[in-house]
């Protein structure tokens, strides 16, 4: 056993790396050379080109002490994302922890699509469930022009993402006055809003209860079950919130969501009993149906 209050021997960058790397491939996370990088990276604020150009360099204690502390929480198949506290999301940091889902490239494509739509300058765009707020975020800073609102349930999700907008505003000077978190229930939105949006926006719930329980440990141990799971068969975040964004929706508005595999014609086919027209459905980078587009009738 080490005795901790003596000092202990010196470490190099590298060898801080083969250590950790040895412990994250017994604990099967994916590309363990990979995570350790990247966790000592972040505590020394270099990029891993950095670390290559370090490797025969001492770790000082106050960063190999939290290294090793960070590569335990790692090996305990806690994300990557939470221990840095960040996730990039297209071309911004947004925070992340517990209590919010980490974006994840496919959501990028969602915001890809709702940029890609013949919007007005000004446009209002609405994010149903919004969790940690990276939709409206990514959309705001690439349209300065839009206005934004962001509807989530649960208090504490709803804190980050008023916690990320005001971050980011930093950067975004204006973003803060553009993005406006709402606290409700998507199936039930304010009245107020009937009418007043151009687009309406949503990466819902959509995995099914038998899926989440074949997931790897690094969603379904850590990951908010409620942003992932709406019901037994996947669908229920949909039958809920296509209804509602029908009657949130200026004429000819649109509708976007991220879907699930294999749910492209059952959530069309909700689309297209509340009413929608035009409807379509994009594929992500892997050939997978990804994004239903539709739109309310212009009358």
């Amino acid at each position: 056993m080490i005795d901790r209050d003596e000092p202990r021997p010196p470490t190099t960058v590298a060898a801080a790396l083969e250590r950790a790397t040895t412990r994250l491939e017994g604990s099967g996370v994916e590309e363990p050379r990979l995570n350790a990088e990247l966790l000592l990276s972040c505590l020394l604020g270099c990029d891993r080109g950095g670390l290559f150009v370090r490797r025969p360099d001492i770790l000082a204690e106050d960063v190999l002490g939290p290294f090793e502390s960070a590569v335990v929480r790692r090996a305990n198949r806690e994300p990557l994302q939470y221990i840095t506290g960040f996730q990039e999301f297209h071309g911004v940091d947004i925070a992340v922890d517990s209590r919010v889902l980490i974006p994840r490239p496919e959501t990028e494509g969602l915001v890809d699509a709702v940029l890609s739509l013949e919007l007005p300058g000004e446009a209002r765009v609405l994010d149903l469930g919004t969790g940690s707020g990276c939709i409206p975020i990514a959309l705001g800073v690439k349209r300065p022009g839009w206005r934004l609102s962001a509807l989530e349930a649960s208090a504490d999700t709803r804190a980050a993402a008023e916690s990320n907008v005001a971050r980011v505003d930093r950067d975004h000077p204006g973003l803060l006055k553009r993005v406006e978190v709402v606290g409700g229930d998507f199936a039930r939105p304010p009245a107020e809003w009937r009418g007043a949006f151009d687009a309406v926006v949503s990466n819902p719930p959509y995995v099914t209860e038998l899926e989440w329980h074949g997931l790897e440990p690094e969603v379904r141990d850590w990951e908010p079950k409620q942003a992932l799971v709406p019901g037994p068969s996947g669908l229920e975040a949909y039958e809920a919130l296509i209804p509602a964004a029908a009657r949130l929706l200026r004429p000819g508005g649109f509708l976007l969501l991220e879907i699930g595999y294999g749910q492209a014609d059952p959530v069309r086919k909700i689309a297209t009993e509340a009413g929608y027209e035009e409807i379509a459905v994009q594929d992500d980078l892997r050939g997978i149906p990804r994004v239903v587009i539709a739109r309310s009738p212009a009358a």
